[in-house]
C-alpha cells in the first residue's frame, strides 16, 4: 500500500513534467536563453530520477534476484543523478537574478566537486553499502553515509534559499517569488517526510516549482523579441513606466534610441536574411556594452532603446561612446558583407516636466532623427 502511494505520487509528478516538456519552449537550444536551457535540463533530470525511482519502488520487496537487481539499479542511478537538479537550480536562480552567464558558471566547479563526491559514495555502495544496499528480500536499506548525502543535498537547497533572499532586490517581485517556490516547499516537504515516514512529498514540491517556473519563463517569452532575444515593445513600455514611477533612486533616468543607418540598403542589397543578422548583431552589441542593471529593447523595425540610471551627462556620453566602439570592433572583426553604423539619440528624463513614457520616447526619437539628419542621413 505504501509503495502504491509512492508510485501514484511519482507518476503524477512525472505526468506534470512531461506536459511541461512538450508545452514549453521548442526552439533550438542555441536560440534559448541560458535559464531556459537550464530549465529544460531540470525537467529532463527530474524526469529521469522519477523514472528510475519509480522502477526501484515497483520491485521493492518482491522476491527473486531480478527484482533485487532492479531495486539496486534503480537506486544506483537515483543517487547518481540526484544532485544534478539541485545544482541546476543554483545556476538557474543565479541567472534569473543577475542575467549573467559568466557569473553563474563560477558555481559549476564547486557543484561538480559535490557531484563527484556523491558519485564516489554511489560507486562504493556497490562494494560496502556506503550509501544504500538491498537486502535479500529486495528491500532498499539506507547505508551509514546516507546522512552525509542528505546533508549535501539540503545544504545546497539551504544555500540557494539564502542566495535568493540575499539578492532579492536585484530581481523583480515576480521572479523573486517564483525562485522561492523551489527551496521553501522542498525543505518543508523534507521535514514533513522525516516526521511521517512513508509520505512522498519532495517530488510534488519539485513539480510545483517547475510549473511556477514555466509560467515565469512563458511570461518573459511574451515580452521578448523573438528575433534578437532582447525585450520587445510591450516590455519596453512597461519597464519605462516602472522606471518613471520609481523616481530613479539609483540616478537620473537616461534613454538612448538607436537606429541602424541604411538598414533598407542592407535588406535590398544582401537580402532579408542579412537584415535579420544585422538586427541580431546590434542587439548583441548593445547587450554586451551596457551594465547588468541597464535595459535593452527592440522598439520596432531597426530601432532599439537602452534605458539606464546615470548620474551625469558625462556617463551618458561614455555609454554612447562604449556602444560606438563596440560597433567599430564588430565591423573590424567580422566577415559580414555589410558595415554597421548607428544613429544614437539620447535624453535624460526630466521629472519636473512630468511627461509620460510615450512622450519621452517621442522626444528621444526626435533627438535621434536630428542627429541622423546632421550626418546627412535619412531614415
Amino acid at each position: 500500500m505504501e509503495n502504491a502511494l509512492r508510485l501514484q505520487t511519482m507518476g503524477f509528478s512525472l505526468c506534470v513534467i512531461v506536459i511541461l516538456w512538450f508545452s514549453g519552449d521548442r526552439r533550438k537550444s542555441s536560440r534559448m536563453e541560458p535559464d531556459s536551457r537550464l530549465y529544460r535540463l531540470l525537467l529532463a533530470s527530474t524526469a529521469f530520477i522519477l523514472v528510475v525511482d519509480s522502477a526501484s519502488w515497483a520491485f521493492d520487496g518482491l522476491a527473486g534476484e531480478f527484482c533485487r537487481g532492479a531495486v539496486f539499479a534503480g537506486n544506483f542511478f537515483y543517487y547518481l543523478v540526484h544532485t544534478i537538479p539541485v545544482a541546476l537550480f543554483v545556476l538557474y536562480s543565479d541567472y534569473q537574478i543577475f542575467k549573467d552567464e559568466a557569473r553563474f558558471r563560477r558555481f559549476i566547479p564547486p557543484l561538480a566537486i559535490i557531484e563527484a563526491f556523491v558519485a564516489a559514495l554511489v560507486v562504493l555502495s556497490l562494494f560496502d553499502g556506503a550509501l544504500f544496499t538491498v537486502d535479500e528480500a529486495s528491500h532498499y536499506v539506507r547505508g551509514p553515509w546516507f546522512p552525509v548525502f542528505a546533508a549535501t543535498q539540503y545544504g545546497i537547497v539551504a544555500y540557494v534559499l539564502f542566495h535568493v533572499i540575499r539578492h532579492r532586490r536585484k530581481a523583480n517581485r515576480r521572479v523573486f517569488l517564483s525562485l522561492l517556490a523551489y527551496p521553501i516547499p522542498l525543505l518543508m516537504a523534507a521535514l514533513i517526510q522525516m516526521r511521517f515516514v512513508g509520505l512522498t512529498l519532495i517530488w510534488p514540491a519539485t513539480a510545483l516549482f517547475l510549473v511556477v517556473a514555466a509560467f515565469n519563463l512563458e511570461n518573459r517569452r511574451s515580452k521578448t523579441d523573438y528575433l534578437t532575444g532582447v525585450a520587445n515593445r510591450r516590455s519596453l513600455d512597461e519597464e519605462l513606466e516602472r522606471r518613471i514611477a520609481s523616481g530613479g533612486a539609483a540616478g537620473k533616468l537616461c534613454g538612448l534610441l538607436l537606429d541602424v543607418d541604411d538598414f533598407k540598403a542592407i535588406n535590398d542589397r544582401f537580402g532579408h536574411e542579412a537584415g535579420d543578422m544585422a538586427l541580431e548583431d546590434v542587439a548583441n552589441i548593445l547587450s554586451s556594452s551596457v551594465r547588468v542593471d541597464d535595459y535593452v529593447a527592440r522598439m520596432g523595425g531597426d530601432e532599439f532603446v537602452v534605458l539606464a540610471e546615470l548620474r551625469s551627462e558625462l556617463e551618458a556620453e561614455s555609454l554612447v561612446r562604449r556602444i560606438e566602439l563596440s560597433v567599430e570592433n564588430h565591423n573590424a572583426s567580422n566577415n559580414r558583407p555589410y558595415q554597421l553604423s548607428l544613429s544614437i539619440g539620447r535624453l535624460g528624463y526630466d521629472r519636473g516636466k512630468g511627461i509620460g513614457a510615450s512622450e519621452f520616447l517621442a522626444l528621444l526619437d526626435a533627438d535621434m532623427y536630428s542627429r541622423k539628419k546632421a550626418r546627412g542621413l535619412e531614415r
